[in-house]
């Protein structure tokens, strides 16, 4: 004799379960969007141009210094700049209830505020927009730092708002950069495997027209080994990428072999050789 009860308890949870297959669990946090392994708990990253042949990086320039402190929910909660070995920018995040960065408060060693930024999220608890408040004598940082078009970048209008587009994983397809006055300063677009890795990486005008593109090829564990950077459908830096590793399986030495086709394109880039080395402090 058929049990009603059990019937209606069992086709709950099968609908449960049809739910949770269809609706994704997994959200992405800042140590998995940078493809950190383990509890990190600090990175302190310095990426140097190679001015020797033995790539040591003893006599080399230093590009681009960077700390990055991680919460226990492998979220950043401070990132702090530097330059000629001092600090210049130091950010800190405040979380919100989820535990994810609701604001950003970024500030010269000081304590002068130089930006303050607001980070809403959608329903899905996906990144879809910021507002950033700028300060008078603002001082650009870290996002121009990372990219190639660096001089580009500082020739657009300033922006007050970017709106974020994501795939169906979480990962940001598309960065919309906004004036104050509702036009667009400029727009990064990117590509990803079905694996997370990102395989374009495209910087657009306000006007939409491509300026630059960067496409990246990885090895079977997900290490970059190798990128392209085109302007004007033109392939101007190839880069080829060799790594040493911690015992968790993280990079800390990255050597950048890297070929710079010398033209009008590439006024302003770096034609030496690159070598990153990372500290990696865990929980």
């Amino acid at each position: 004799m058929k049990n009603p009860g059990l019937q209606v308890l069992l086709l709950l949870i099968l609908t449960g379960l049809l739910t949770a297959l269809r609706i994704p669990t997994l959200e992405i946090n800042d140590l998995e969007r940078l493809y950190l392994k383990g509890k990190v708990r600090s990175v302190m990253e310095i990426k140097y141009a190679i001015n020797n042949k033995s790539g040591k990086s003893g006599n080399n320039e230093i590009i681009y210094k960077k700390l990055t402190l991680f919460d226990e929910n492998g979220y950043e909660n401070e990132i702090r700049l530097y330059h000629d070995k001092a600090e210049y920018l130091i950010s800190r995040f405040v979380p919100g209830l989820d535990g994810k960065p609701a604001e950003k408060n970024e500030t010269l060693p000081d304590g002068t505020l130089n930006l303050n930024v607001n980070y809403h999220y959608n329903e899905k608890g996906f990144l879809s927009e910021a507002f950033y408040n700028w300060s008078e004598n603002r001082i650009t940082g870290e996002m121009c730092e990372q990219y190639d078009y660096y001089d580009d970048i500082l020739q657009n209008e300033i922006f007050n708002r970017v709106e974020f587009q994501s795939d169906y994983r979480g990962y940001c397809t598309e960065e919309k950069f906004i004036t104050s006055g509702g036009g667009i300063s400029f727009i990064i677009a990117s590509k990803y495997d079905f694996r997370g890795n990102r395989l374009e990486s495209a910087y657009l005008k306000g006007n939409g027209m491509l300026s630059w593109m960067t496409k990246y090829k990885y090895d079977r564990y997900d290490n970059l080994i190798e990128s392209r950077v085109f302007k004007s459908n033109r392939a101007v830096v190839e880069s080829e990428y060799k790594y040493q590793f911690d015992d968790t399986g993280n990079w800390v030495t990255r050597k950048e072999k890297r070929e710079v086709y010398v033209n009008i394109l590439t006024a302003g880039i770096n034609t030496a050789d690159m070598l990153t080395e990372r500290t990696i402090e865990y929980y």
